[in-house]
């Protein structure tokens, strides 16, 4: 169980960096869905979904994610897991989130708010085994606040630099990521079972992201992501590279939405 329960935490997480905004002062809302894939070859088992979806609100951003995950990995070993998140994110104010994960039949529900008090970020969460606060580190970036900074830095040249992200699925923790320029993506070509979605965008830039949990002492990353960023906002041929199994993200539906009519005082 162990084994199952750090496969799902892995998705968890890399499916929070799906979350991309443009270059410009104002993140697009959009909703994608993407094929997940058991490897990086064209043929690859396909092993489940990600839907997200964000979306502008005259308050900031909400954000709504669904990985649903299916697959047989040994003889021995099969993963049924499903994590649903829905998030509420004011501009540098704070979040709350509800997040729900179904791990081979077991359901786990929690509830948390991020605050900023005192100088750092105060986290409380409401999970079946009771509270569970904690604190965060006062440089650490929400979850679309910290994808619009990363894309922000690649769009401003910076060849590597390391971020802190909060992750609300992944235990409601921060991780922390090295971000360096790469010389292409993870996965560009589409599988030929799967029409390719063009994205809207002038310029892309290929990365590589090592994630390790914050403060962790030996500095291991958990997984290594590779991917391509647009500045529409959208990310595509991501891959997932945990040593023991590697997972790939193929952008296969694509709605752009206009930004929301807010009074003028907003």
């Amino acid at each position: 169980m162990k084994q199952r329960g750090g496969l799902a935490f892995l998705l968890a997480a890399a499916a929070a960096l799906l979350t991309a905004s443009p270059a410009a002062a104002q993140l697009q809302s959009h909703r994608a869905e993407y094929t997940l894939r058991l490897g990086t070859a064209l043929n690859a088992t396909r092993i489940g979904a990600i839907v997200q979806d964000i979306e502008r609100t005259c308050d900031g951003w909400r954000l709504r994610r669904e990985l649903v995950v299916d697959a047989s990995l040994t003889p021995s070993f099969k993963v049924s897991f499903t994590s649903r998140l829905e998030g509420d994110e004011p501009p540098g104010k704070a979040f709350t989130w509800r997040a729900v994960q179904i791990l081979n039949g077991a359901e786990r529900e929690v509830r948390g708010s991020v605050e900023k008090r005192d100088g750092a970020w105060q986290v409380d969460r409401t999970t079946p085994d009771g509270p569970l606060p904690s604190v965060l580190p006062s440089f650490t970036h929400m979850p679309v606040a910290a994808v619009d900074w990363l894309l922000r830095r690649l769009a401003a040249g910076s060849d590597s630099f390391p971020l802190l992200m909060f992750v609300p699925e992944a235990e409601g923790g921060a991780f922390l990521l090295d971000v360096k320029r790469a010389a292409s993506g993870g996965a560009d070509t589409t599988p030929p079972s799967q029409r390719r979605v063009e994205v809207p965008a002038r310029q892309s830039w290929p990365f590589t992201i090592a994630v390790t949990r914050a403060g962790r002492t030996d500095g291991k990353p958990i997984v290594i992501l590779r991917g391509r960023l647009y500045e529409s906002g959208v990310m595509d041929g991501v891959v997932a590279d945990a040593g023991v199994i590697t997972v790939a993200a193929h952008l296969r539906a694509l709605q752009m939405r206009e930004p929301p009519a807010c009074p003028a005082s907003r």
